[in-house]
This record gives structure tokens, sequence and C-alpha cells, in this order.
């Protein structure tokens, strides 16, 4: 599990499938996503395949609210179609959009992946007309570097470098540090 000031992100299970179905099942939030459409059964027939996968430390989990448990959407680490890479990917119920939680769940799996998987790098990619996905990207600290191939359609591709992450942190620990005591009045 993983948690943040908001969030929680757990691990697929069989009792989501429901919730899941009907993300999947929304053609708004599908979007922009590569394996969209299909029919009810299509659809449930891929949930079914995701929830029994088992990609070991790798895999989807779901985004929920820390406080009260309320269903947003799903998050993933998986490896890319073609290579070694692995891809972070997300996506959100309408209700969820434009709230800033997209950034905190891929932040999440971003650090999951880094400091206890172990990866040296992520990728992600979006369709070009997302940018409120590629917006969520850059500021998880997603570098675009081109346009790919992903399945059948033609996408921006980004990367996030370990080395980059850790730099990231350093900062912010520097800046957290920098931080400490400011609006507070010395004592008299």
């Amino acid at each position: 599990m993983l948690d943040t000031r908001r969030l929680r992100l757990r691990r697929l299970g069989a009792a989501d499938e429901a919730l899941f179905v009907a993300l999947d099942g929304d053609p708004e939030v599908m979007r922009y996503i590569g394996s969209r459409g299909g029919t009810r059964e299509e659809i449930v027939a891929r949930v079914r395949d995701r929830i029994a996968a088992d990609h070991g430390a790798l895999g989807w989990w779901v985004i929920e609210g820390r406080d009260d448990g309320a269903f947003h959407g799903v998050a993933a680490l998986l490896r890319m179609p073609e290579g070694e890479d692995i891809e972070l990917a997300y996506r959100l119920a309408r209700a969820s959009w434009g709230a800033g939680l997209a950034t905190e769940a891929a932040s999440a799996l971003a650090r999951y992946a880094f400091d206890q998987v172990g990866l040296p790098r992520l990728v992600a990619v979006t369709f070009p007309e997302n940018i409120a996905s590629r917006h969520v990207l850059e500021k998880v600290g997603f570098v675009h570097d081109g346009m790919s191939d992903y399945k059948t359609f033609q996408v921006t591709h980004f990367t996030f470098e370990v080395s980059e992450w850790r730099k990231r942190r350093a900062e912010a620990g520097d800046a957290d540090r920098r931080g400490r005591g400011r609006g507070r009045r010395a004592p008299r």
C-alpha cells in the first residue's frame, strides 16, 4: 500500500472488478487510452485479465481516498509492449479530474518504482492532444523526448530517470530544511 496526503494506492483485487469495469466503460475516461472500446463483455474480460495477472512488484493499483476510501481510478507500472521499459500509467474517474489527484498518484507510484523496486527509469506515453496528462507527467518529473508508436497509435513519449528523481528529492529536502522556522516569531 502507498499512502500520500490525500490518497491510498493499493494493489488491484477481485473486489475492484465492478469499479474498474465502470471506469473502463466510460468513453470520456477512455478517450485517450490505448486499450479502449469494445462491448461490455470485452471490457469485463480485459478487467478480469488485469486482476488475474501477476506482475510481481509491478502491476495495477487502485487509487482511492485515504480518509474515505472513495474510488478515484487506477494506475499501473507495466512493461511496455515492446522492449524492457516500464510504463507508468493512470486514469481517473471523471468526478476526480482537475483536483491534482493524478499528479499525487503518479508521484507516489514513481517514488515506489525508484525507491522500492529499484528501477533505473520509467516511461510514459500520452496521446498528443491529451494536454492535461502531459502536464501531470511534467509536474511529476517526466521529460518529453519525442513521438513513438504505441500499439496502433502515434503518441508522445516521456522518460523519467532515477538520477533526476534523486535530484528532485534532494532539492525538495533542501527547500524543506530552508523553510523550517519561517513564519515563527522568536520567543521574547
